[in-house]
């Protein structure tokens, strides 16, 4: 199995940082208007809306908004399988795990925040299609949407667990895979998903800030190798990986809907 060079992005410190300077240099610049030794108000109350009006007009807009997402949806009524997997899930997290013969292995994600409209964008640039969408997807805004999470394994062994923390490689990577789908001629590919090893450790009790984990930034390649063969003898794949996408972008999808029925809810009161 070649190495596959990992990378980790920084932009969200980036695009976390507040300009406090510049809004605290607003508030000390403005002055107030005095009147007679009196301040006069900045904004006039008279002429804002009332909390009524606003929440009718947000339940209206939900209605047809959930009409939209429910419409979109690929899977409504039964999730996308995992092979090998029994699957619990609980609010947004999720729990996939297997008997492999003396060892439990346990796969744990959350959706929250997992679906990212740059990776879909650059999905569609590099399919080898590269036709324009039709007009009717536009009425269908998470079509194209996936939610690709980063998801912790935990292989237990003799009272010993080994924990890897993973992600998935992005579209640009240069060695992502591409299959030709089967059953069309049309000669269209679908890009295939992968993932990295971000962090592994070994601990007897749970992984805290008090077990040791090493950066597989910084380990050596075969090394690396020889931990992503272990994870692919215990089904964790290639294969597994598309499947966890699929089963993970129908069950965000889900929550997104169902937070959405909660808002209109609220609205209602």
């Amino acid at each position: 199995m070649a190495f596959r060079n990992l990378t980790r992005g920084l932009f969200q410190l980036a695009n976390n940082r507040r300009l406090y300077s510049s809004i605290s240099q607003q508030i000390f610049l403005r002055k107030p208007i005095v009147n007679q030794q009196r301040f006069i108000p900045f904004r006039s109350f008279a002429s804002l809306q009332t909390n009524d009006d606003a929440y009718k007009d947000l339940n209206k807009f939900l209605e047809k908004e959930i009409q939209l997402e429910k419409t979109a949806q690929k899977h409504p009524s039964k999730l996308p399988k995992i092979q090998d997997f029994e699957v619990q899930s609980n609010g947004p997290e999720v729990v996939l795990t297997r008997q492999s013969g003396n060892e439990k292995v346990t796969v744990t994600f959350n959706v929250t925040n997992t679906v990212n409209t740059s990776d879909s964008e650059q999905e569609a640039e590099l399919d080898a299609a590269g036709q324009p969408q039709a007009s009717g997807d536009a009425a269908q805004p998470s079509a194209q949407l996936k939610s690709r999470p980063t998801f912790t394994v935990d292989i237990n062994r003799g009272g010993q667990t080994l924990s890897f923390i993973c992600s998935y490689l992005p579209y640009d990577y240069p060695s992502a895979p591409e299959h030709q789908q089967q059953g069309e001629d049309d000669g269209k590919n679908e890009q295939l998903e992968d993932f990295q090893i971000d962090e592994f450790a070994i601990h007897d009790g749970e992984w805290n800030e008090k077990v040791y984990s090493a950066d597989c930034a910084v380990i050596d390649g075969e090394l690396y190798d020889k931990l992503l063969n272990i994870l692919e003898e215990h089904g964790i794949g290639e294969e597994f990986a598309n499947q966890l996408i699929d089963h993970s972008t129908a069950y965000e999808h889900r929550q997104y809907i169902g937070l959405l029925e909660k808002l209109q809810q609220f609205s209602k009161k």
